[in-house]
């Protein structure tokens, strides 16, 4: 008699249905192939019937673990998080297992928790942008050989990361921008507890430096953490007294806020930005991005989990992904000095 459609099919229920033991009705549902054919076809069938579902934890507690892969990201709203997330998944997929991915909000306690979840599935591996500060559950799980990936910034201990040129990148922009006569920079940039962030705050300064160039504190806005801030901070910059002609925004969010307003107060600002966004190329005024390819951020860093996975006594492993500058609607402005 066919089984109510009010529950989950178990393993007992397909052996039943196909007539066959329960240990036959494993064998092929596991993928054992010397079960004689008529049977496994009746098992096959079976198991089609009643939409049967293998039990995935029960597998992985036979093998220690399962076939997924726990990705933590910081933002699942932002685009940069959601593209390192598209492109983790094409590696992990083309080897076989499940990329799930979760986010944390920047939250540490948050990312505690996401963590806990992901571990009792007992994962191959995580990959994970981190929030802010010591997580000793992960550094836990890596003394228990678990392999784990850093991407975008590194953990506070040994592990292999993946990351780009935060501080070249930014050096180069606003190099780019003093070679085209600017001399007043203003800076937006989220939380300096974010690896990234320092990185990429003195990359700017330092270009300024290099060129003799003064550096101003009240031109410095820090802890912009959405859209709504940066508008904010921009709008605070561009009004001032004495308003910079370049703002260097440190990430994507700070930069889309930042063109919005630079837009709204129809002004001749350059905006120089560490991450591209989209219609970067077709603002009213001039732009530079410092790009670089997401996906493959998130492709390099899957395959780096997988490389551990294959050889988990290599020593640890940085990889940087190179970025490239694009300028739009180049201005040269003449030093009258």
């Amino acid at each position: 008699m066919r089984e109510s459609t009010t529950r989950r099919a178990t393993l007992n229920d397909v052996a039943d249905y196909a007539k066959v033991s329960l240990k036959t009705a494993s064998r092929v549902l596991n993928g054992v192939t010397t079960v004689a054919p008529d049977l496994r076809d009746r098992v096959l069938e079976a198991a089609t019937s009643l939409h049967y579902r293998p039990h995935r934890g029960a597998a992985t507690m036979r093998s220690g673990h399962s076939d997924m892969i726990g990705m933590v990201i910081r933002d699942l709203e932002n685009p940069f998080y959601s593209a390192l997330a598209v492109g983790a998944a094409e590696v992990s997929e083309a080897n076989g297992c499940l990329l799930i991915t979760s986010s944390s909000e920047g939250s540490l306690q948050r990312q505690q928790q996401l963590l806990e979840a992901v571990l009792a599935q007992r994962p191959a591996g995580i990959i994970i942008t981190p929030a802010p500060g010591e997580d000793e559950l992960l550094r836990s799980e890596r003394d228990r050989s678990l392999p784990i990936v850093a991407v975008d910034e590194a953990l506070s201990f040994e592990a292999d990361t993946v990351t780009f040129d935060n501080f070249g990148g930014a050096f180069s922009a606003v190099k780019l921008a003093i070679e085209g006569g600017h001399r007043r920079f203003g800076v937006i940039s989220e939380s300096l507890a974010i690896g990234t962030m320092p990185q990429r705050v003195e990359g700017a300064l330092s270009a300024l430096r290099a060129h003799q160039l003064g550096y101003h504190p009240e031109l410095v806005v820090q802890n912009v953490h959405t859209y709504g801030q940066a508008r904010t901070a921009a709008r605070a910059l561009l009004q001032s007294t004495d308003p910079p002609d370049v703002l260097f925004c440190a990430n994507n969010v700070a930069a889309v806020g930042a063109a919005a307003e630079i837009h709204r107060c129809g002004a001749s600002t350059t905006l120089v930005s560490f991450d591209d966004f989209p219609l970067s190329d077709a603002l009213g005024f001039p732009t530079i991005v410092v790009s670089h390819d997401t996906r493959q951020m998130g492709r390099e860093a899957s395959r780096l989990l997988f490389s551990r996975i294959a050889e988990p006594d290599l020593p640890p492993r940085h990889i940087t992904v190179p970025t490239e500058l694009h300028q739009y609607r180049q201005e040269v402005r003449h030093d009258n000095t």
